[in-house]
């Protein structure tokens, strides 16, 4: 069924005087804005103002099916466009950097789909140019807005497990489709980076340090992407960090805390749904329960930060660093 379009005036700069309603170009009909970004823009009253696809066929379809006012074959004709305040970029990894400098230097903010590119230095280069500009830009990892995720940082930050010591992050995630992206290398695929960078920004949020050492093994496909990638992160604090990436199993994700006072286990750590009760459990005992969409709540503090002028919960500093980590687990891999 197709969604019902937010109703404003398109002549208007923004939807509302203050600014914390954006109008939005999206760049890709991938999946995830369908899905996930796409009803959280709308849920948080933002004005879809036009997708851009290399088929213009297909953006017509995405934008009749999810509310958004017009369609192009083009993604220059997106991050240029009058109308659009912000851009979301949903593209293939490899298209990060290119159309997400371009829409900063077109005068747009950008909320772009993780990882924020294929590698570290590309990953600067985009930080530079959100300086340069300057516009917001913000890292898609939507995990971090979960109201259970802040919990959970609050509650090891202040000592409730005493010091953390081991940390054991899995995302696995079984890859179907062939003629999809993460499968080639030359677009940035592969599991690290898909999933595997779930646990490496969790890792760095609950220990609050940067890795000082890095061990790492990974099963290559006949494409050349890691199918599973496993790391061991060590950080000056004295806390050890095992992360799992994989394409190659069943589903899966795990995060489990050990500090020097307790322990913590946290189901569907990543992915938890608004309607789903996402639980902390110590031993058996439930510590807490939060529901929340993760995705509008992403969409309404990067729309905080550019009416504010503030910087973003995710700034993106944050992303730089995590894009570091994955580069030495690859490196370390080899």
């Amino acid at each position: 069924m197709a969604a019902d379009p937010v109703a404003v005036d398109p002549a208007r700069r923004r939807p509302d005087d203050d600014g914390r309603l954006l109008r939005w170009g999206l760049l890709g009909a991938a999946r995830i804005t369908q899905s996930a970004l796409a009803p959280a823009m709308r849920k948080a009253g933002h004005d879809l103002a036009v997708v851009g696809s290399r088929s213009v066929t297909r953006a017509r379809a995405f934008a009749a099916n999810n509310g958004v006012r017009r369609a192009c074959g083009s993604y220059e004709e997106v991050v240029t466009a009058d109308d659009v305040d912000a851009v979301y970029v949903a593209l293939p990894n490899d298209a990060h950097e290119q159309w997400t400098i371009a829409a900063l230097q077109a005068g747009k903010h950008v909320l772009c789909e993780k990882p924020l590119s294929t590698d570290s230095a590309s990953a600067g280069r985009m930080a530079s140019a959100a300086t340069a500009n300057p516009r917001v830009l913000m890292e898609a990892v939507m995990t971090r807005f979960h109201p259970r995720t802040v919990a959970l940082l609050e509650l090891v930050h202040r000592g409730e497990l005493g010091s953390l010591r081991l940390l054991h992050a899995t995302f696995a995630s079984p890859m179907r489709h062939p003629d999809d992206y993460r499968y080639h290398p030359q677009h940035g695929g592969g599991a690290l980076l898909d999933v595997g960078i779930y646990g490496v920004a969790m890792a760095r949020w609950l220990v609050g340090e940067e890795p000082d050492g890095v061990h790492a093994v990974t099963r290559r496909w006949a494409t050349g992407v890691d199918g599973t990638t496993s790391a061991l992160l060590s950080f000056p604090g004295g806390a050890v960090a095992s992360i799992d990436a994989s394409f190659d199993t069943a589903q899966q994700q795990v995060l489990q805390l050990v500090g020097t006072e307790g322990t913590l286990r946290i189901p569907s750590p990543f992915g938890a749904g608004p309607d789903v009760d996402a639980v902390i459990l110590r031993g058996d005992d439930v510590v807490g329960s939060w529901r929340g969409d993760h995705y509008e709540r992403m969409v309404s503090a990067f729309a905080e930060a550019i009416a504010t002028g503030s910087t973003p919960p995710l700034p993106v500093s944050d992303a730089v660093a995590t894009a570091t980590v994955l580069d030495a687990i690859r490196e370390a891999a080899g």
